[in-house]
């Protein structure tokens, strides 16, 4: 009773005191690491989510440069060697525009050099799409077809499994995909369920990080549930929740060494409190080594450089409508997924 009369006394005659206390509870009450794990999970999301917003309307010149370095036999006749492609991303308002242009050296089994090419515009409207596979071949298709080669900063990670899906929604699980309307049914196979858990609060190069784990958790609900992997997340809470680092694992080939892995660095300034990576790549282990010699054998590396990036770009619409079409390329015209036209 008299350790309690004395901070009744601390708190009425001191105001200096009493304010701090107050900023040390609002600022405790913001922190996910004191409320319970879900309700942590639940706000890192949040955060999460507001923070890709600030990236809404952007624009994006970048390089990119793959690179295999190991080949297995299976894979020496049907895996390129390496590739070279620039990028211009726009994404203004509910309109995009893409280029994703370069060359492609083949395996060594047939290492011819080839093109890749594919623009893609969405006025609001109307996708217009011009793909080079071994001719140009055009769609005009109603409504938006979202590409997970859009450069978008959060989603850099998951670039290899090609999903346009934001992270924020990535994480929140099977149902919250599926239902995003940048989510398709091949972003999760038909038996797996994402799960997500707030694993803490780590230090990486400096910056404070919330580590959120994915399981990958196979017939949910049923007798046959079990997990056969996971993706690590490490989120920095001073730069935009940016996943500064990410690490995949395949349970089939090993649970203690990951078979992929992701890092975003040169992370600069580009507006007041907003950061963009101007270097990332992605690391890709052998998984025939991994699983028989328990060891990392690098397979192939993707490594992206940002040359520009702006916020709030303002193009007509021209941009997003305008996607040519050479002259003796075939143009199918979609509705619904089937060819009308």
């Amino acid at each position: 009773m008299r350790q309690i009369s004395s901070w009744i006394r601390i708190v009425r005659f001191n105001p200096v005191f009493c304010f701090s206390l107050m900023l040390l509870i609002m600022f405790s009450f913001d922190r996910p690491a004191l409320a319970n794990r879900s309700d942590q999970l639940q706000l890192i999301i949040k955060k999460l989510r507001e923070n890709e917003a600030l990236y809404d309307s952007i624009e994006v010149h970048w390089r990119e440069d793959y690179r295999k370095k190991y080949y297995s036999e299976v894979e020496k006749a049907g895996v390129p060697q390496s590739s070279d492609i620039v990028g211009h991303w726009v994404r203004q308002k509910e309109m995009f525009y893409l280029n994703y242009e370069g060359k492609r050296t083949g395996p060594p089994a047939d290492a011819r050099q080839t093109g890749i090419h594919i623009k893609k515009g969405y006025d609001g409207d109307v996708t217009r799409l011009l793909e080079l596979r071994h001719n140009y071949v055009g769609n005009i298709i109603q409504g938006p077809v979202y590409d997970f080669r859009g450069f978008q900063p959060h989603t850099i990670p998951l670039r290899w499994a090609r999903t346009a899906v934001p992270l924020s929604v990535f994480l929140s699980g099977r149902e919250s995909i599926l239902e995003d309307p940048r989510g398709t049914k091949g972003d999760i196979v038909s038996n797996l369920f994402p799960t997500a858990s707030y694993v803490g609060e780590e230090t990486l190069n400096g910056l404070r990080c919330y580590k959120i784990s994915l399981s990958h958790v196979r017939n949910k609900g049923t007798s046959a549930e079990r997990i056969s992997g996971r993706r690590d997340f490490w989120l920095a809470a001073d730069r935009n929740y940016l996943p500064v680092k990410t690490e995949s694992y395949n349970y089939y080939y090993s649970k203690v060494i990951s078979i992929e892995s992701a890092v975003l660095e040169n992370l600069q300034e580009i507006q007041p409190g907003i950061w963009f990576p101007f270097t990332s790549s992605i690391t890709v282990m052998d998984g025939i080594t991994l699983r028989k010699k328990n060891r990392p054998v690098v397979s192939w590396k993707r490594e992206y450089t940002v040359t520009k990036v702006a916020l709030n770009p303002e193009y007509a619409v021209d941009l997003f409508r305008n996607i040519e079409f050479p002259e003796d390329a075939p143009v199918y015209k979609v509705e619904d997924g089937k060819i009308v036209k």
